[in-house]
C-alpha cells in the first residue's frame, strides 16, 4: 500500500508504522513528489497489518491520503 504524507510528518509517519506494526513491515520505500513537499511511502505489509496501518495513520495523521492497496507480488 503506499501513503503521501507531509514532508515534515515522514518521521512521524516511520515511527508510527514501525511501532504498530512491528516485525510484520517487509520493507518501506519513499520517494520524495511535488518538489519534496510531500512524501509517498510504499509500505510492504500482511494483510492483518495493513488495517492495524490505516487506523493509527488515520488517527495521528489525518491529512495522510491512502493509494492503492495490492497485493503483494511473489
Amino acid at each position: 500500500m503506499h501513503v503521501t504524507v507531509d514532508t515534515g510528518r515522514l518521521t512521524e509517519l516511520r515511527r508510527l508504522v514501525a511501532h504498530t506494526c512491528g516485525g510484520m513491515l517487509s520493507f518501506m520505500r519513499v520517494e520524495p513528489v511535488e518538489h519534496a513537499e510531500r512524501m509517498k511511502v510504499w509500505l510492504c505489509l500482511p494483510e492483518p497489518a495493513i488495517r492495524l496501518a490505516m487506523d493509527a495513520v488515520m488517527r495521528l495523521l489525518p491529512a495522510a491520503e491512502f493509494g492503492r492497496i495490492r497485493k503483494a507480488q511473489r
